[in-house]
């Protein structure tokens, strides 16, 4: 579909920049959502995504090296969240059974009581509108979605210096 000629008209320009409108919209609206959620609970954003990254995880576990490594963030500021959320035992630092030298951080999952709810309604909000949509429409959106976070991906590598999943 990429490769597909559009024809310019005043009416597609406008609909163009109604997409970028409202993805910028929706996603200052994101950063604040995940901020007033994070900070309910005494934490921030960046606090809570890195433990979104970490549960993600198919090992539901990551080196910090790695956590760096998704979030464009320095391995530094990494260590000083890591410390944080060690510090308020949301997460617990483990030792590679098979390379002693190797860390890496998990989630306790009692931890995460408190963020549960609120991250459930926000889902079953946002489920609830998809659920408005037929399936060849949600397939579109999908489409759209997937392609997007793998631009922000590799945008974000461009920036960061550090390879795309």
């Amino acid at each position: 579909m990429s490769s597909r000629k559009f024809a310019k008209s005043a009416k597609r320009s406008e609909r163009l920049r109604e997409v970028q409108d409202l993805g910028r919209k929706i996603s200052t609206q994101t950063v604040f959502l995940h901020q007033a959620i994070a900070q309910d609970v005494g934490l921030n954003a960046t606090d809570t995504r890195c433990v979104d990254l970490i549960v993600s995880d198919a090992r539901g576990m990551v080196t910090a090296g790695r956590l760096s490594e998704l979030t464009g963030l320095t391995t530094g500021a990494i260590t000083h969240i890591l410390d944080r959320l060690e510090k308020r035992g949301i997460v617990e630092r483990v030792r590679d059974s098979e390379d002693r030298r190797r860390v890496f951080v998990r989630v306790r999952s009692e931890s995460l009581e408190p963020l549960l709810p609120k991250y459930e309604a926000l889902a079953k909000a946002f489920l609830a509108v998809a659920a408005e949509y037929s399936d060849d429409e949600l397939a579109l959106i999908c489409g759209y979605m997937r392609k997007m976070s793998e631009t922000s991906e590799r945008l974000m590598a461009d920036l960061t210096g550090t390879p795309a999943r």
